[in-house]
């Protein structure tokens, strides 16, 4: 467990509790100063099967998670925990996201990429953008958490209602479109391709949002 030092009142709610999961430990550390205060304990794991192990005995308000790992990776984990019936928001993490891996985490509710390097706001920011939605929310975190909670048509809607959608909204709904209407036993060679191109726009820190 890792608290950064600081002199802020601990308020009298509970802390957010994260878990951090990679193989690389300078990152991990990286991730806990980033992200650990009064008001945030971060754990860390260095492989899918420590995660899981944690989870087992601690609930986590969110999880920082790496696609490739030895022993588990990312997919692994993911798969073992909707499994279980959890719905832990999860961040997946990575230098290099294939689109297999995208579909399959797209589909159980993981719609929040961060490409590595990441920096220090982006890390702040997601986690901020994924519990925390404005008190009137603006329509692509609306149908982003739509979509975490598997309610595709909603997201779609919510994306086809904009009179003047983003890059990055534009291309989150022509994958959702199509991974909606896929056949679920099949991979379509062409939503690979869409998924391929447009992972750079889908993350978080996309270098264009507009």
């Amino acid at each position: 467990m890792f608290r950064s030092p600081d002199n802020r009142k601990t308020p009298d709610h509970d802390p957010l509790k994260v878990l951090v999961v990679d193989d690389e430990p300078t990152l991990r550390l990286s991730f806990s100063y980033t992200l650990a205060s009064s008001t945030t304990v971060v754990e860390t794991a260095a492989n899918g099967r420590e995660a899981l192990e944690k989870i087992a005995t601690t609930r986590y308000d969110i999880m920082i998670l790496d696609l490739r790992m030895p022993e588990l990776d990312g997919i692994g984990v993911i798969a073992a925990l909707r499994a279980a019936g959890n719905p832990i928001p999860i961040i997946l993490c990575s230098a290099a996201l294939l689109p297999d891996a995208a579909l399959f985490a797209i589909r159980h509710g993981v719609v929040d990429f961060l490409l590595k390097p990441v920096r220090p706001v982006d890390l702040r920011q997601v986690i901020e953008f994924v519990l925390n939605p404005e008190p009137r929310p603006l329509p692509l975190p609306l149908a982003l958490q739509a979509a975490r909670d598997g309610r595709f048509d909603e997201a779609i809607q919510i994306f086809k209602s904009q009179a003047t959608p983003s890059r990055q909204a534009m291309h989150w709904l022509m994958v959702l479109k199509a991974i909606r209407d896929a056949d679920p036993d099949t991979e379509l060679a062409h939503t690979e391709q869409m998924i391929r191109t447009s992972l750079s726009i889908l993350a978080f820190n996309a270098p264009t949002l507009a």
